[in-house]
Formats: structure tokens, sequence, C-alpha cells
């Protein structure tokens, strides 16, 4: 009924939603792709588990650990996510220069292409870092990786490395 009176009302608005409807259909028919608005419906068709461990970065300063509660969430991917991509820019620098730069251009030296960052420059960045977040004075701060596993209840602290 609605699209025999859009039809009737607006011929290529009718169109435009008959492509959208078909081509959403082909692609839940297919379940190999997802483009923006059109969106497989495998995507949302099994509930998301928890892995089994994670490994989580906790920052202290001046011997305190910083809590996530203590924090907006933006403020939180500020401190946090500087920490995990530091660390691992080693393995992304292999990956950036042995699947992209080196297959697709003619270069044998990677220093142009990958970042060198040491651990010492991103230490004293990233101390000034959160300073600026924290509005506090950092003397000192350590990051520590945590393992936490799950155990089907909760999530409980395995070790630190």
């Amino acid at each position: 009924m609605y699209l025999k009176r859009l039809f009737n009302h607006n011929k290529l608005l009718f169109g435009v939603i008959v492509l959208f409807a078909a081509v959403q259909l082909i692609n839940n028919i297919r379940q190999d792709i997802a483009i923006s608005p059109v969106y497989s419906y495998g995507m949302y068709s099994s509930p998301i588990t928890p892995s089994g461990s994670y490994i989580v970065p906790e920052i202290f300063v001046n011997g305190k650990q910083l809590l996530t509660k203590d924090f907006t969430p933006q403020q939180w991917d500020n401190i946090t996510l500087p920490v995990t991509k530091f660390y691992a820019q080693q393995q992304w620098n292999q990956n950036q220069w042995q699947q992209d730069i080196r297959r697709l251009l003619p270069f044998s030296d990677s220093l142009k292409f990958v970042n060198n960052i040491t651990e010492n420059e991103f230490r004293k960045w990233y101390a000034a870092h959160v300073q600026a977040i924290t509005q506090s004075t950092a003397d000192s701060v350590s990051i520590v990786f945590t393992n936490y596993y799950f155990d089907g209840l909760s999530f409980k602290k395995a070790s630190n490395y």
C-alpha cells in the first residue's frame, strides 16, 4: 500500500527506495560486504562474547594509579590510547612497510616511511601529556601492562608485565 501511494506521489523517490531495498536484500544474501548505509544482517545477528584475556595499560602518576571513573571518556582515551598505540608501533611499522609501501612503491629504505620514536622520547612526551590532562604536576609517570582474564562472570587480574 505504501509503495503504491509513493509511486503515485513521487516516482523518483519510489525508485530510490525500491533500489535501496534491492541493494539491501542483495547485500544480505551475499553477506560479504558492508557499505554504509547498506549493512549486512550478519553484522548484528550474534552476541559478542568477551575474549579470554585482555592486556590493559595501567597508568601511575606520582605512585597513584589513574582510574577511569575520574575522567571523561575523551580524557581517558587521551590517556590510554597513546600508550597502546606507541607500544604497538613496531608491529604497525612492519605491517605498513611490508603490506603497503614496499609492495606498491619501489623503495628499499623504510626509514622515511615508518615512525622511529624511541621509548625515552615517548615517555618524556607522555609525562607532559598526562600532566596537561590531569592538570597536576607529574613528577613520575609509570606504565604497567596488566593481563586480565574473563572467568565467565567478571574480569580478574592475572599478571603484570
